[in-house]
């Protein structure tokens, strides 16, 4: 996932475009994080480490919190990518 963000950087001119490419490869990289500890936290539920549990939920939800303001940021940066690219 990081090459690809060096790919894009490299590949595309700076702009909107390129923006918008860069904050799908940061989305990437938190859904695999979301996916990483949502079944670490099963793990850890399946083992009945309460604790651990409420630690990876919390991580999960920091998570998922970044990916809902990068999909925010993506919706304005879109927009002008797309109105760069026409």
């Amino acid at each position: 996932m990081l090459e690809e963000g060096s790919e894009v950087v490299e590949e595309t001119e700076k702009g909107g475009v390129r923006d918008a490419a860069l904050i799908s490869a940061a989305q990437r990289v938190e859904h695999y994080e979301m996916a990483a500890y949502g079944c670490v936290r099963e793990y850890a539920n399946l083992l009945g480490q309460k604790e651990v549990v409420d630690l990876l939920e919390k991580t999960l939800e920091e998570e998922k919190a970044a990916d809902k303001k990068l999909g925010s940021i993506a919706e304005q940066v879109n927009s002008g990518a797309m109105k760069a690219a026409a």
